[in-house]
């Protein structure tokens, strides 16, 4: 046998390519994006809300995105206050 474990091993790594370029070619399909045209508004069946209820749905979601960011910033701060006091720690 030429090549022997050496052989085997080149074959398991192309088989192991081959089935993630197979996976994500089939995860991200191409094919599904074809069935927008050009120029062409895309509808929707999502019911129709009245302005009230559209202006309370965006408040909604504006103040559900000013928590996550107030989250964000907190969690910056308090990784910054670490990062600082152990650098501030290990250089004393």
């Amino acid at each position: 046998m030429f090549g022997g474990a050496g052989h085997q091993l080149f074959k398991e790594i192309a088989n192991r390519r081959r089935d993630r370029k197979d996976k994500a070619s089939s995860k991200f399909d191409k094919k599904k994006l074809l069935n927008k045209r050009h120029g062409k508004k895309l509808e929707f069946n999502s019911p129709n809300l009245r302005t009230s209820e559209l202006e309370r749905l965006k408040a909604g979601i504006r103040s559900n995105l000013k928590k996550d960011r107030l989250k964000d910033y907190l969690l910056f701060f308090i990784l910054f206050l670490i990062l600082f006091s152990s650098f501030y720690y290990f250089m004393n």
